[in-house]
């Protein structure tokens, strides 16, 4: 265990507030060279599984078709903590989840309907109306979580944060 995860591990209720939270995280997966591949993907929750959308062609799937096993990662930075005087006593404030799974490619069209509509919810909750056209050339995949682990780092009572705004 990572010795932050031993004081600063986040309860099963943060991990879910934080993931109902958030809309953008990214998803690594292993590519034919052996090395890591990770991008930013939109996704939603649903019964403790991750959802994302996208198209069916790409780097990141043909990663996934040959090794399903994946990395998701959702975060937040909240600013930056004065420590102490030297430059070197600054720390992140942050919260942040890593799941580690396995994708499952999801063809069902019902499913995928469900699926893209609770995306939409979240992210344009004022469009409701599904274009069940789109649906069925849409690729949906959800990750089945084998582990998934919560940090954060809060200040200390008294120390400063900045907030740097992106």
């Amino acid at each position: 265990m990572q010795p932050n995860m031993k004081n600063n591990q986040m309860s099963e209720a943060e991990v879910a507030e934080l993931l109902d939270r958030m809309d953008m995280g990214a998803i690594s997966t292993i590519g034919e060279d052996g090395f890591p591949y990770a991008v930013p993907v939109n996704y939603v929750i649903i019964d403790g599984k991750v959802y994302i959308h996208g198209r069916k062609l790409g780097e990141k799937v043909d990663n996934i078709k040959r090794n399903p096993k994946v990395c998701f990662t959702v975060w937040q930075r909240k600013g930056y903590e004065d420590c102490g005087v030297p430059a070197c006593d600054t720390t992140t404030v942050y919260e942040c989840v890593v799941i580690r799974g396995n994708v499952i490619f999801i063809d069902d069209v019902d499913t995928k309907a469900k699926v893209l509509q609770a995306i939409a919810d979240k992210l344009v909750p004022d469009k409701k109306d599904m274009d069940m056209k789109k649906v069925p050339p849409t690729l949906i995949y959800m990750i089945e979580p084998v582990s998934m682990t919560g940090k954060y780092h809060r200040p200390a009572a008294g120390n400063n944060v900045r907030v740097r705004e992106c």
